[in-house]
C-alpha cells in the first residue's frame, strides 16, 4: 500500500493514515463544506450531505446514505442521518431543517482547514488519478449543485459554494491538477441587499463532469444525465470498484 497511496500527516482522525479512495472522498466533502462542531470538548469536521425538502424522495436519500455509510465503514467511521445528528447534539446548526446526513471526523481543538492544506495538497497531488477523482467526487457529491439552462436543458456549470477563500483556492488547484477547466467567482453583494453571495467554484458543463468524475447521489446523477442523449450517445457506467455507488457516463461505441 505504501508504494501506491501516500501517507497523510494531518491532525484529523480519518481511520487510515493513507490517502486512499475512501479517505479522499471524505476529505473532499470536508474541504467543500468547511464545517465543524465541538461536542463535549471534542472537535469534529463534517462531510455533509443536505438537500432542500422536496428535492428528492426519502428512498433516493436512503440509497445515497447507504453508499456513503459503506464508504465510512471501510475507514472505521459512521455516517449519521440528520435526525440522529440532532438527537446526539452533533448539529453544526445546518442539520436542523434540511434532509440529509453527515460523516464526522475528530481533530484536535483549534485545528483549521487552512492548516491542513499544505499536507493534503502534497499527498493528493502525489496520488493516482483515481484518488484525485474520489476527492473531487466528495467535493461535489454532498454540496455541489447543477446549474442548468432552463431553455435548452443543457448544463451551464457544476457549482460549489466556497466558505473560505484559502480553501476555495486550494480546491481550484485540485480541479486544475485533475485536468478540468474551471472559473472562480468571488463573493459579491446582492443587489437586493442582505448577506453577500458566497465565492463559487464552477466547472463548465462542456467539460462533461459526468464522464470524468460522476456522482454517488442518484438524484444529482439523474438531474445531470438528463442533459445528455442517454438513449443514443451515452450509457451509465457503474464505478463501484472505485467508490460504492459512484456512477459516470461513457460514450456508446458507434457501429459501422
Amino acid at each position: 500500500m505504501t508504494s501506491i497511496y501516500p501517507i497523510l500527516n494531518i491532525d484529523l482522525e480519518m481511520g487510515t493514515k493513507y490517502l486512499i479512495n475512501e479517505s479522499a472522498y471524505f476529505l473532499g466533502g470536508i474541504f467543500a463544506a468547511n464545517e465543524s462542531v465541538v461536542v463535549k470538548g471534542n472537535k469534529y469536521w463534517i462531510a455533509p450531505v443536505r438537500h432542500n425538502n422536496g428535492y428528492l424522495t426519502n428512498a433516493e436519500l436512503e440509497e445515497h446514505f447507504q453508499h456513503v455509510k459503506a464508504l465510512a465503514a471501510k475507514i472505521s467511521n459512521q455516517t449519521l442521518m440528520a435526525s440522529t445528528i440532532r438527537t446526539n447534539g452533533l448539529d453544526s446548526g445546518k442539520f436542523n431543517r434540511l434532509m440529509g446526513f453527515g460523516t464526522f471526523f475528530r481533530s484536535k481543538d483549534g485545528q483549521r482547514l487552512e492548516d491542513m492544506v499544505p499536507e493534503v495538497k502534497s499527498a493528493l497531488f502525489a496520488s493516482t488519478k483515481e484518488v484525485k477523482k474520489c476527492f473531487i467526487a466528495g467535493m461535489f457529491d454532498g454540496r455541489g449543485s447543477i446549474d442548468k439552462n432552463k431553455n435548452t436543458g443543457s448544463i451551464r456549470y457544476v457549482v460549489l459554494d466556497c466558505e473560505n477563500k484559502t480553501v476555495g483556492k486550494f480546491l481550484c488547484e485540485v480541479v486544475d491538477n485533475y485536468g478540468l477547466s474551471y472559473n472562480y467567482n468571488e463573493a459579491r453583494e446582492r443587489l437586493e441587499g442582505g448577506t453577500p453571495r458566497k465565492d463559487q467554484l464552477r466547472i463548465p458543463g462542456s467539460e462533461n463532469y459526468l464522464e470524468k468524475v460522476g456522482f454517488i447521489s442518484k438524484k444529482k446523477f439523474e438531474v445531470a444525465a438528463a442533459a445528455y442523449n442517454m438513449a443514443t450517445y451515452y450509457k451509465v457506467k457503474n464505478e463501484d470498484s472505485i467508490l460504492s455507488g459512484l456512477k459516470t457516463i461513457e460514450r456508446r461505441k458507434c457501429n459501422g
